[in-house]
């Protein structure tokens, strides 16, 4: 008899042991940034000189935990832009900032000169405000930074059905990524907070973190066979959420 994904989660979290996850107290508020190419050297230029100093000084000031510059390397084809995510980390559902009185060796007209510069690069933006529901890795460490590929995998989850599929990756796969996956450096389930309806059926977001892009191509062209089992475990599990889409981000900056 054809077995329920509710009846396969429950023997696979017996022999998980029913771990339990504790997830750590964090949101990830990411804003996605589109420009054109063209803009995109001086771009990360007017980020490091001077928009990584206000985000560092919230930091000092204790608004945040932390701030990550990402750029997407999967955008769509012929686009010709480039998107950058910024995330930042914090310890509540929102977070405040606190004004930057003077910066060294700029003056207040160079500043505004070069907040005009990069805002005028934008050609469209997003914002997603995540809850972190667990995970492991060197980004969720105290002070700790994040290995320097990242992949955000866009998951539409069943609403009726979160907590099944919270569980399933909290209890199960991720003890099994920490365990026994080398290559993975970290990962994460994201809740997604400011969307909700037919209209947005991303609700949750998965993070894995690589070395490196070459670590990350190795993993994905391996191909392996599942037995009947495990195949109708995945077809089932399918029912519970839908992989939407996937970006590949390589860092660019972060500061902790």
């Amino acid at each position: 008899m054809k077995k329920t994904i509710k009846n396969t989660l429950f023997y696979v979290l017996l022999f998980a042991g029913g771990l339990m996850v504790n997830a750590q107290e964090m949101y990830v508020s990411l804003w996605y940034g589109q420009i054109q190419n063209k803009d995109v050297s001086e771009h990360i230029e007017l980020e490091r000189e001077y928009y990584s100093n206000f985000w560092q000084h919230q930091i000092d000031e204790g608004n945040i935990m932390g701030w990550d510059m990402w750029q997407i390397l999967n955008s769509d084809v012929n686009e010709m832009t480039t998107t950058f995510v910024y995330a930042t980390l914090h310890s509540e559902p929102t977070f405040t900032t606190t004004p930057l009185s003077s910066m060294k060796g700029k003056s207040s007209a160079d500043r505004k000169a070069a907040e005009k510069r990069a805002m005028g690069h934008y050609i469209k933006n997003k914002a997603v405000t995540t809850s972190v529901k667990g995970g492991y890795g060197p980004q969720l460490e105290p002070g700790g930074v994040p290995t320097d590929i990242a992949v955000l995998n866009y998951m539409a989850v069943d609403p009726y059905k979160a907590d099944e599929y919270e569980k399933a990756e909290l209890e199960v796969f991720m003890p099994n990524f920490k365990e026994n996956d080398l290559v993975k450096t970290g990962w994460g389930l994201h809740k997604i907070l400011n969307y909700l309806g037919t209209d947005h059926p991303v609700n949750y977001i998965t993070v894995d973190f690589y070395n490196s892009l070459n670590d990350l191509y190795e993993v994905r062209n391996a191909t392996g066979e599942l037995d009947d089992e495990a195949e109708e475990f995945w077809r089932n599990f399918e029912e519970i959420r839908s992989l939407k889409n996937s970006h590949i981000l390589r860092k660019v900056m972060v500061l902790r």
